[in-house]
């Protein structure tokens, strides 16, 4: 399991001469990371990444903003011992030294920054479209049919008649007379038809949009300053 070992240096002059003395010790160089004027959050992420605090990472990231260079050496732990005393030789700095440091070597130097905002105009696909869903509904529907329709009707009649004899003998037989009636109901059936068709096309093609946006810019202007003089007089 390799150990990551770090030390803060004044420059990267130093951080370079450091990496070298390492190297001949026997250290892969490739192993060995030279951070310098890196942003906060990388250095704390790397720290943190190392086994570091995350407090102690940050503040070691918002050192190397102003000033120094940091080197992480990941090693097997038992060259850990033998890169931290090499990286002694080369004095070793907490990041308040490191600042106090560099703020003597500034002193009267004051900056300003200019600084640019740039419009960036991207794209950014967004998915949609269009879905066939069938819904089956019901609806009464009347419809009047004419039905034709047969009753058969009795009708009685009083007579009064008298046979002859011969004529009993026939009238005095047994037989059957029917008449047929007839009536017409509804039948009802379903035909489907099919009325209408839908269907889904996909078109593609391009348009230009124009996209506007205020950005800033901060300069630096140069004023002179109007020196003031003191006089005096002798009465």
């Amino acid at each position: 399991m390799p150990t990551s070992v770090i030390g803060l240096f004044e420059d990267h002059d130093t951080a370079r001469k450091v990496v070298s003395a390492l190297t001949k010790a026997g250290c892969d160089k490739d192993a060995v990371e030279i951070l310098t004027e890196t942003g906060v959050d990388t250095i704390t992420k790397r720290l943190v990444e190392a086994g570091y605090d995350e407090d102690k990472g940050r503040r070691y990231g918002e050192v190397l903003e102003t000033a120094g260079a940091l080197i992480i050496a990941d090693v097997d732990d038992d060259k850990a011992d033998a890169v931290l005393e090499t990286m002694r030789k080369f004095e070793v700095l907490t990041p308040e030294a490191l600042l106090e440091r560099s703020g003597k070597q500034q002193q009267g130097k004051q900056k300003a920054q200019v600084i640019k905002e740039e419009l960036e105009v991207g794209k950014a696909t967004t998915t949609g479209g269009k879905r066939l869903k069938t819904e089956v509904s019901e609806r009464e529907v009347q419809e009047t049919v004419p039905l034709k329709e047969e009753t058969v009707d009795v009708e009685r009649s009083r007579v009064e008649r008298t046979l002859k004899p011969e004529e009993a003998d026939k009238a005095f037989q047994e037989r059957t007379v029917e008449v047929t009636e007839t009536k017409e109901k509804p039948v009802v059936s379903k035909q489907a038809h099919v009325v209408e068709e839908v269907a889904l096309t996909k078109q593609s093609g391009q348009r230009e949009e124009t996209i506007s946006g205020t950005v800033r810019r901060q300069d630096v202007k140069v004023e002179e300053i109007d020196q003031k003089s003191d006089s005096s007089r002798k009465s």
